[in-house]
């Protein structure tokens, strides 16, 4: 079969390509990518699953360049199949599982903490992180939803009250517009987004866009001093929580929550060098929270675990898209083509930090929603 493979680090033109003869999975022959074992020898249920549409994520890029391989290269490390979540139709299912049955149209993710094995024509997907999809639903629509939207809809029901008023920092990305539509959903009276994609965001709820080129959001105390954001919302990462947060500005409420996301396109985790590189990330993420607890003037930092799973959560979520509640955003360059050429482009873009919605690329037609 037809698979996206990486057979190194950081250079796309070079290291990704389409392989035409990648082993086609099936529930006996499959393995576990944290394990190496079969996955007939687990105890989670697995499918086989045809995939019609895939996404990519700021993980995927990240694995590619060799940052995070401690953590998140598959057992038998490279060539690996990219690719973090897809949308496509079961073709095989375990004697024992009575919910899914073949021809299923459904949307599954990766199985954390490994964003990859997604992209080919076939795969092996675990069921509990599944769920049956609406025919209404187009397939690149529905490969977004399992991780982007769902981190999205999970953390801001935890953090954001109704009436609050919300700062989000990145707010036109694959997961940023997810989040701009669930922080109104959920009722915020008020919400700001640093982007450059004025009309887009706009489009999506947000008040106020602040262009992070001319202005800096923690001097903007004139406009926001007085009545403060409750909550802060952290997608970019980089500097925002040193250089921002903890500058003593007015424009957030003393300890207001800084909920700050590792998807995010500048995020401070490079684990090439094994436990060496790991030792300082952990120790970087435990002093801000300590420095936020013994500094008054400083936000409280919170970093949520935006991929658990709950029952009925991906259910709730696919009928806030069916319904209409909530869109879906893909960047107007894609749906990608399945060819090394279009893989290529779809991860450079990625990669780029300056993709507007998600990345998707187009294994086959979807026919249950044309």
């Amino acid at each position: 079969m037809k698979a996206a493979i990486a057979t190194g680090i950081q250079d796309f033109d070079k290291h990704i390509n389409i392989d035409e003869s990648w082993p086609q999975p099936t529930l006996e022959t499959a393995k576990d990518g944290k394990t190496g074992k079969p996955v007939s020898k687990l105890a989670e249920k697995h499918m086989i699953v045809k995939v019609l549409a895939c996404g990519v994520a700021p993980g995927d890029c990240r694995l590619f360049k060799g940052k995070t391989d401690m953590m998140q290269l598959p057992k038998w490390g490279r060539p690996y199949v990219i690719g973090s979540d897809i949308c496509g139709i079961v073709t095989e299912v375990g004697e024992d599982e009575s919910y899914y049955k073949l021809g299923d149209k459904i949307i599954a993710r990766f199985d954390e903490p490994q964003p990859q094995g997604m992209c080919a024509e076939y795969v092996c997907v675990k069921t509990h992180l599944s769920e049956k999809c609406p025919a209404s639903i187009p397939a690149t629509e529905a490969c977004t939803l399992a991780s982007s939207a769902s981190a999205a809809k999970l953390v801001i029901e935890k953090f954001i009250q109704k009436d609050s008023r919300v700062l989000l920092l990145g707010g036109s990305g694959g997961l940023g517009t997810f989040m701009c539509q669930y922080i109104k959903k959920q009722g915020a009276s008020f919400l700001a987004a640093t982007t450059t994609q004025s009309d887009l965001v706009k489009s999506l709820g947000v008040d106020r866009v602040i262009d992070y080129r001319v202005e800096n959001w923690w001097e903007l105390e004139k406009e926001f001093g007085e009545n403060p954001f409750d909550v802060v919302v952290d997608l970019v990462n980089g500097q925002n929580w040193v250089t921002g947060a903890c500058s003593g500005t007015t424009v957030l409420k003393s300890k207001a929550p800084y909920v700050q996301m590792f998807t995010g396109v500048e995020t401070e985790i490079d684990m090439g060098m094994g436990i060496i590189s790991v030792i300082p990330f952990i120790f970087s993420l435990l002093g801000r929270s300590l420095y936020s607890k013994l500094h008054r003037s400083c936000p409280k930092y919170i970093t949520p675990k935006g991929l658990e799973l709950k029952p009925g959560h991906l259910e709730a979520l696919l009928e806030d898209i069916a319904d209409k509640k909530v869109k879906v955003v893909l960047d107007p360059a894609g749906p990608f083509e399945f060819t090394t050429e279009g893989v290529r482009a779809a991860m450079k873009l990625q990669n780029s930090i300056h993709a507007h919605g998600k990345v998707v690329i187009e294994i086959a037609k979807d026919e249950q929603s044309s």
